[in-house]
């Protein structure tokens, strides 16, 4: 713990200035912040000059291609716009404005000022613990792992590594506030000491719940918002209908208030207003694109706060313009509560301290997933009824259990089997069995990952040879090199634009099932990679162990892949029919697995949509009825899967594409979301297409 009696004077008055922060304030300041430490990828010299020249460019109009690489003076080898827009939107100096990078007025002050304490300054405000790093080397000299233990064990993190605190204190370094002194221990400069002690912090207290009997209070519900809690109280069935749809609401880095971002927008509909001009304003007043903002509709009149009083004309519902008037952030989630699945539940959920897992796990039995509860989440802890007691943990404040005493809970539905003639969204997808030998490749490749005399061959040669299967089999041209003063294997696919790429794979097959430093030569996978003309290196193994081979691949832009990451990438590949350029990604630094994991959601997500509409179709054709894609995206609102307008109608494109008679299209109107359609001759179009599935597979 931080200790005012170890400081200076003017630290000294620093801690107290804060301390008598109301808690509230800092938590809302901490909530706020960025939980990770903005890392360009680069040497510890290049940090701040990179920084500021990425900046200068931005400012002078010439990140107009999120997609592009900058040509820059600073560094050998840039990354995208879209890459660099991460780390510089974490220092508060940039915005993303419909794909083109513009300076926010903290990026503007930067350009005017320059300073490396400026930036320190920026990275205070935004950053999680960063000043409060500071303030610890301000304290005492102190070792990374000496100020790593403190912070853990004062703010409750569940860090299993020192690598946020060195990041922090690497920035420290690089703008000049801290300085190296002897025993591997680092202090605060003048320069860092006078600096901070202009500098807020949040405390650890101000993080804790405290049980101090205080009588809490809390506004009385309007007329209108009452009644609605009445009715769900007293109405048999209100609990079951309320819905689970898609969760959907602007925030910005600059505007990061979701709740009061809602309420910018349900204000434009206080009296009545047209759609398109609604939306319009919602996606010029956060600077999005129109498009983007379509989503939001469907949510806000599932939420109970808009309502259609004539075709395509829109009003705040009773309940929220009484939100309006009240401004209370309260009434928001009464509103969201009488018409949403698992909102005073989630309260609930968190009367002790729990790990936002636990929560994402209870809000399955509601029928959410992951992601709506997490936007739940950030409306109760906005609304002061949850406060984040780790990164990882929340619990309810005494304001969020008082509460939940006045609204009616539900409790835990039993999913139930679905029938032949429900929704195919109620269904969980349909697992493709996997032909023979991608199982076998997928079983080899964990097999002799930790079997290096696999199949009686030399040392890690049966590993080698599985991991050119696996992606001649993804569609790569993959060649087994090994040898000595060589790569293991050469990857090589054409991009979108036709352009060959090139990556070398180092497969470690080890007895240990763990691939540490020790085994990884980076001046042999540097010669391998200039030998090869190879903008790409993966290496290979069971698993990685310790921070050192991770910091390296880090630093070197390698690719560290587990053999059974890789399986995975083959199966999907084979289930979803997934392409080399598509694939291709995780050899990407430093998220090109996760980003191959977001694509294989994704079209994951269109094949069940696909599903969805087929089924739905059928189930409409036995009373001859047609139905639009608007039809369908009102009827499975509160399905699981809840598809927005846009997939929808993207899927009937995709039918008229295929021009299989698939579906039929019944009225032809100039709004594409009010077409109506039939299901055609869809089992022997599913036939055709498999039989043309066949005979390109014969070709190969």
């Amino acid at each position: 713990m931080m200790d005012p009696d170890h400081l200076n004077a003017a630290d000294s008055r620093q801690f107290a200035t804060s301390d008598m922060a109301a808690p509230t304030i800092q938590r809302n300041k901490w909530m706020q912040q960025a939980s990770s430490v903005p890392n360009l990828l680069c040497g510890k010299d290049e940090m701040f000059p990179l920084t500021l020249e990425l900046v200068r460019m931005i400012g002078n109009g010439e990140a107009l291609d999120i997609d592009a690489r900058p040509t820059l003076s600073s560094v050998e080898s840039s990354r995208t716009w879209r890459q660099y827009s991460y780390v510089l939107r974490q220092m508060g100096l940039v915005q993303n404005r419909k794909g083109v990078l513009r300076l926010t007025a903290d990026g503007s002050e930067f350009l005017s000022d320059e300073s490396r304490s400026r930036l320190a300054s920026l990275m205070a405000d935004r950053i999680r613990l960063f000043a409060e790093v500071l303030g610890l080397l301000v304290r005492e000299p102190l070792t990374v792992e000496e100020a790593n233990a403190e912070l853990v064990e004062s703010y409750n993190l569940d860090w299993k590594s020192v690598n946020n605190t060195r990041l922090r204190m690497t920035w420290l370094e690089v703008l000049g506030m801290v300085e190296w002194l002897g025993g591997r221990k680092q202090s605060a400069t003048p320069d860092g000491r006078t600096l901070f002690a202009t500098w807020e912090i949040v405390t650890p207290s101000a993080l804790e719940i405290h049980d101090s009997g205080e009588v809490i209070d809390i506004p009385e519900a309007p007329e209108e918002i009452a009644t609605l809690l009445e009715q769900l109280a007293t109405t048999q069935g209100a609990q079951e209908a309320r819905n689970t749809y898609n969760i959907w609401v602007p925030s910005p880095k600059e505007d990061p208030n979701k709740i009061e971002n809602m309420r910018t927008c349900i204000a434009a509909a206080a009296d009545q207003i047209e759609k398109d001009a609604l939306l319009r304003f919602i996606a010029d007043r956060f600077g999005l694109k129109r498009s983007s903002v379509d989503s939001m509709l469907p949510f806000m009149r599932a939420a109970g706060l808009l309502q259609e009083v004539r075709r395509g004309v829109f009003s705040a519902t009773p309940a929220a313009k009484a939100w309006l008037h009240s401004g209370s952030d309260i009434d928001f989630i009464r509103i969201l509560h009488a018409n949403m699945k698992f909102v005073g539940e989630l309260i609930r959920a968190a009367k002790v301290n729990v790990s936002r897992n636990d929560v994402y796990q209870e809000g399955i039995k509601y029928g959410l997933n992951k992601d709506k509860v997490r936007w739940l989440t950030a409306f109760m802890v906005e609304s002061g009824l949850l406060v984040e007691t780790s990164w990882s943990s929340v619990q309810a404040t005494a304001t969020g259990l008082l509460l939940i005493e006045t609204l009616p809970l539900a409790e835990p539905s039993i999913p139930k089997v679905a029938t032949e003639h429900e929704s195919a969204s109620a269904l969980t997808p349909q697992v493709l069995s996997e032909p023979d030998e991608v199982s076998r490749i997928v079983e080899s490749l964990k097999r002799t990952s930790v079997d290096p005399s696999a199949d009686g061959g030399t040392p890690g040669a049966a590993f080698e040879g599985c991991i050119e299967k696996a992606f001649r089999r993804m569609g790569f041209r993959a060649q087994r090199i090994s040898g000595p003063g060589d790569t293991d294997i050469v990857v090589q696919w054409s991009d979108n634009n036709g352009s060959l790429r090139t990556a070398i794979v180092d497969g470690k097959s080890t007895s240990s099932g763990r691939v540490s430093h020790n085994n990884v030569s980076d001046v042999a996978i540097d010669t391998h990679k200039e030998k090869r003309s190879a903008e790409y290196v993966a290496i290979i193994g069971p698993a990685f162990s310790g921070d050192t081979i991770k910091n390296m691949a880090q630093k070197k832009q390698w690719a560290l892949i587990t053999a059974e990451e890789l399986g995975q990438v083959v199966s999907s590949s084979e289930a979803l029919g997934l392409r080399p350029v598509d694939i291709g990604i995780l050899f990407e630094v430093p998220d090109g697995l996760s980003r191959l994991a977001g694509l294989i959601d994704a079209r994951q997500r269109e094949l069940d949509i696909l599903t969805l509409v087929i089924s739905r179709l059928k189930v409409e054709s036995e009373t001859e009825e047609a139905v639009s894609a608007r039809d369908i995206s009102l009827i499975e609102r509160a399905s699981q899967l809840a598809p927005n307008i846009d997939e929808l109608l993207e899927m009937f494109r995709l039918f008229d594409r295929l021009d299989l008679d698939i579906v039929r299209n019944i009225e032809d109107v100039p709004d594409p979301r009010y077409a109506t359609y039939r299901i055609g001759d869809a089992r022997p179009a599913a036939k055709r297409l498999r039989a043309l599935a066949d005979a390109i597979e014969r070709s190969l």
